[in-house]
């Protein structure tokens, strides 16, 4: 039973990781492909100038879905465990 109760605390630390991860975060992508986490002024002046700001709030979409996969799968392996036990 202790199992259980570890497998859903670190289901429960690492959803919480997650989904602080899945906003892309705020910055800039410059021109070259290098992405910049500064927005002010001077932002990609090394790498030919921005070429796109990041939205703060736009999601990643595959580390939501990654994110959604990896909960069933602990889900069903809980479950898994708690008919064994």
């Amino acid at each position: 039973m202790k199992l259980y109760y570890w497998l859903r605390f670190i289901l429960f630390t690492f959803v919480f990781f997650l989904v602080a991860a899945c906003k892309k975060g705020k910055g800039a992508i410059c021109r070259d492909g290098w992405r910049s986490h500064s927005t002010g002024s001077g932002t990609c002046s090394w790498h030919g100038g921005v070429d796109y700001y990041l939205d703060p709030d736009e999601i990643a979409i595959g580390r939501t879905i990654g994110l959604v996969v990896f909960i069933i799968i602990v889900i069903f392996v809980i479950r898994f465990i708690r008919k064994v036990d």
